[in-house]
């Protein structure tokens, strides 16, 4: 049944929902806390609840399995999703018939439980491979920003390392927060975000490159009397 005017979803009311991501009838959201919900078509357990002869949930529901595993961010294939941890573990579940999980399993489709995939790429094999350094543009207290550019576009972009190594779980949460709040932002008066994956205790943030910083701008703007 279609439903053609807007409806409110009872089971998300409340939960400050951050995101959501859409596979092949189904759909994964996350809140702040970094919890997630599924909903939709399940026959190959993509939601990561019980696959049922209807193959169908109809209402958002808590995937507890993830509960402390302090996701960061989620992807949905057709019939599989994959979710990572701040602390580069990635978790895979659903339609495995090609390895699209990432895990050597007899059994084609994954059903009931999470499959993990551990381990993550460093900062010199991920960083490195997809761009070329040119300069440091600037640092701070809690990172350094590098003009690179890309190897496959060749644009040039302005990524940030953030050093996550030492800090309490609540504060990389809240820099997670504010990263996926960066994402949001969609205005010409505002740098525009990219990407982010966090590796090696730190967080890499590719952003829009400015050749302008604000104070070049402010010197060179007319003074009005």
């Amino acid at each position: 049944m279609d439903v053609k005017t807007p409806l409110i979803i009872r089971e998300l009311c409340g939960q400050r929902i951050q995101q959501f991501i859409n596979g092949g009838d189904f759909v994964l959201a996350m809140d702040e806390g970094n919890q997630l919900f599924s909903w939709g078509r399940n026959h190959r357990g993509q939601c990561a609840r019980d696959v049922t002869p209807e193959g169908v949930y109809l209402k958002p529901q808590l995937i507890s399995q993830l509960n402390d595993k302090n996701i960061a961010y989620i992807c949905c294939g057709f019939y599989h999703s994959l979710a990572l941890t701040t602390d580069g573990k990635a978790y895979g579940w659903g339609d495995n018939t090609l390895g699209q999980i990432g895990c050597d399993l007899e059994n084609n489709i994954i059903r009931q439980r999470i499959v993990t995939k551990l381990g993550h790429n460093s900062h010199e094999n991920h960083y490195k491979s997809l761009f070329i350094e040119l300069s440091a543009i600037g640092s701070g207290g809690f990172g350094t920003v590098y003009k690179v550019k890309h190897r496959i576009d060749e644009h040039i972009y302005a990524v940030k390392r953030v050093q996550i190594k030492d800090f309490s779980e609540e504060y990389i949460q809240r820099v997670y927060k504010e990263v996926r709040n960066l994402g949001a932002v969609r205005s010409e008066y505002c740098v525009q975000y990219y990407n982010s994956w966090p590796e090696d205790k730190h967080l890499y943030i590719q952003m829009e490159f400015c050749s302008q910083n604000l104070r070049n701008i402010v010197e060179v703007k007319p003074r009005w009397k």
